[in-house]
């Protein structure tokens, strides 16, 4: 089956202005995980990759669920061409 969406990759970096970080980025990653999109988690950012329409909806998401309960800024770089996590790496 051909691909109608491209696949994409974003990273992701949540900044807590309420000084709450771990809990503001925890609440983050715990929504995106509720969407199914595929994420490879580091100490600075999470890189989140997939279909575009699959991946832009559970951004959204994620940060609706961060906003309403912490003051941040979520920060993203978005790529449909940059290298995905070795374990994706075979999806491109």
């Amino acid at each position: 089956m051909e691909r109608t969406d491209p696949l994409i990759s974003v990273q992701v970096s949540v900044y807590a202005l309420d000084g709450n970080v771990r809990e503001a980025v925890h609440c983050y990653l715990d929504a995106l995980d509720t969407t199914g999109v595929d994420r490879d988690t580091g100490t600075m950012s999470t890189v989140v990759w997939g279909e575009a329409d699959k991946v832009w909806p559970a951004l959204q998401a994620a940060y609706t669920a961060v906003a309403t309960k912490h003051k941040v800024v979520v920060n993203t770089a978005m790529s449909n061409a940059a290298p995905l996590p070795a374990r994706a790496s075979s999806r491109r």
